[in-house]
């Protein structure tokens, strides 16, 4: 499966890309799903910026995509930053975060503070090990309102039935707009030579008020679902019973994206994958 880089934080903005991949004849939607945090203008940074400057952007949100780097207690995460650093991120979404395989990046917002675990666990009722958060206190970190596995589409689309489960899923690409589909695109990435692409259902045709471009650079956030006649059905694609079946077949049980938002990409792809 194809690696990503470049572990950037970046302000939200729109962008078409060259997608180098073979047409489609048939469109992706997107339907509503999990709860994630809708990106808002951010400041640009890189990881590298949240830990040589961190007076700077305390109390700035902001979002990052990165490969995880070691695991700390059962809410730290640490993400390495441009120079090789670690950054500590906190999950303060109130739900367990499972990590299914180590190369898959994950993509976190929240808030840049400086550490104090007795603060964390007053505000956001977590229980944090002194023992382990101790080297961390008073360093910067990122407290996350929310965290989704941020894989590829490629590595999405090659994923075995079931991998994703209902996990929250961060999923950076390139729209392709699709024929004959109501609500509907699919993802590719540079690179990746496929016909089919990811399916995305339920989310309108619009991206902050302007239509939705073939191309652009976007992140779509949802759950993952295996593709099925019933699924599709509910998605009112506008399909007829023929287009269903096509597409069935060529998608081969693949999982789609049912989508809770698309936004700007507000951070590059990330390595791993």
């Amino acid at each position: 499966m194809k690696e990503q880089h470049d572990p950037t934080i970046r302000q939200n903005s729109r962008k078409g890309v060259g997608l180098g991949a073979i047409a489609l004849s048939l469109t992706a939607l997107l339907l509503p799903a999990c709860n994630l945090a809708e990106p808002t203008e951010q400041t640009t940074v890189t990881t590298e910026d949240i830990a040589e400057d961190t007076s700077a952007l305390i109390g700035q949100e902001i979002t990052v995509r990165n490969i995880v780097e070691d695991v700390i207690g059962e809410d730290g995460f640490l993400v390495e930053t441009d120079a090789g650093e670690p950054v500590l991120v906190i999950n303060a979404t109130g739900a367990p975060f499972e990590l299914p395989d180590p190369a898959i990046p994950i993509q976190a917002t929240g808030t840049v503070e400086a550490l104090s675990a007795d603060q964390v666990e007053s505000q956001y009722g977590l229980t944090l090990d002194r023992n382990l958060f101790a080297e961390y206190e008073g360093q910067p970190a990122i407290v996350a309102a929310s965290m989704a596995l941020a894989p590829n589409p490629e590595y999405f689309y090659d994923a075995p039935e079931g991998y994703f489960g209902d996990q929250a899923i961060a999923v950076e690409g390139d729209v392709r707009l699709l024929e004959q589909t109501d609500n509907a695109f699919a993802l590719f990435e540079e690179g990746w030579i496929n016909d089919v692409g990811v399916l995305v259902i339920g989310v309108d045709s619009e991206l902050e008020g302007v239509p939705i471009e073939e191309g652009e650079n976007v992140a779509v956030t949802g759950v993952a679902r295996q593709v099925s006649e019933q699924l599709l059905r509910d998605a009112n694609l506008g399909w007829d019973d023929n287009q269903l079946q096509e597409f069935l077949a060529r998608y081969e049980n693949r999982p789609v994206i049912v989508a809770d938002g698309v936004y700007p990409s507000a951070v590059d792809p990330a390595p791993g994958n």
